[in-house]
């Protein structure tokens, strides 16, 4: 009896990689609500993918670790189906309406009524299968906390207005401040009024890799003035 030794395919090998550190990143965000996290800025695969879709390359690298031929899709905006059509192509995951989506990008330039409509019409799960839930990816210019070493950072991009909320719940340690240009959002989750244990998912995602989780628990309440942030606050490891 030989041994048959077959060659390590390098191609394979950076697609595995790739995937499992985008996991960890969105593993570590979701586990410490309001702290920054970095993902890879560029998408492996198709360069033209991230522009087809209407996302920055970042937002394509969370739904590459997210979606699946076993989970849906939608995206928010006026290019909404075209753009679900592409991540559908790269993923294998179902195209959906906004409602049935069990995953949803809100892209970075789709904001104000078309961004909050999406946000509100996400399912929220049911009392008995919560996990039914809907998660909301949604792009920044502007996205700005601490990280694990309790250093400010972020980016800060854009002209679009900017404001400060404070995060508290399961997973953050008294409270944490976080800075983002889309009050669109925050306004909407809070407009929703879900009970737990429903609700909906957000990862918010920048242009630059940097990554903050608001999962179904956390609440989030809107603070005036940039000095809050430099009050502190830090997401605390469960």
């Amino acid at each position: 009896m030989t041994d048959e030794i077959f060659a390590r395919d390098a191609e394979a090998d950076a697609r595995a990689f790739y995937l499992q550190r985008a996991f960890r990143a969105v593993l570590d965000a979701m586990a410490r609500p309001g702290e920054v996290t970095e993902i890879e800025p560029v998408a492996q695969g198709d360069p033209a993918d991230a522009a087809a879709a209407g996302l920055t390359s970042a937002a394509l690298v969370v739904g590459d670790v997210v979606l699946d031929a076993a989970t849906t899709v939608a995206v928010a905006g006026p290019a909404g189906a075209r753009a679900a059509s592409v991540i559908a192509r790269r993923t294998h995951a179902r195209p959906r309406a906004l409602a049935q989506a069990a995953f949803c990008f809100v892209p970075e330039d789709v904001r104000g009524s078309a961004a909050a409509e999406a946000i509100c019409a996400l399912n929220p799960g049911t009392l008995i299968d919560p996990q039914l839930g809907a998660t909301a990816i949604v792009g920044c210019r502007t996205l700005m906390g601490l990280d694990r070493a309790g250093v400010r950072t972020g980016a800060v991009a854009g002209a679009d207005e900017a404001s400060t909320w404070e995060l508290t719940g399961p997973g953050i340690k008294d409270r944490a401040l976080i800075t983002l240009d889309r009050t669109d959002v925050m306004d909407a989750r809070a407009a929703r009024g879900d009970e737990f244990p429903c609700g909906i998912d957000c990862i918010l995602v920048d242009g630059a890799g940097h990554l903050i989780a608001l999962p179904r628990t956390t609440r989030a309440r809107r603070v005036d003035g940039a000095s809050a942030m430099a009050e502190g606050g830090l997401a605390w490891a469960m």
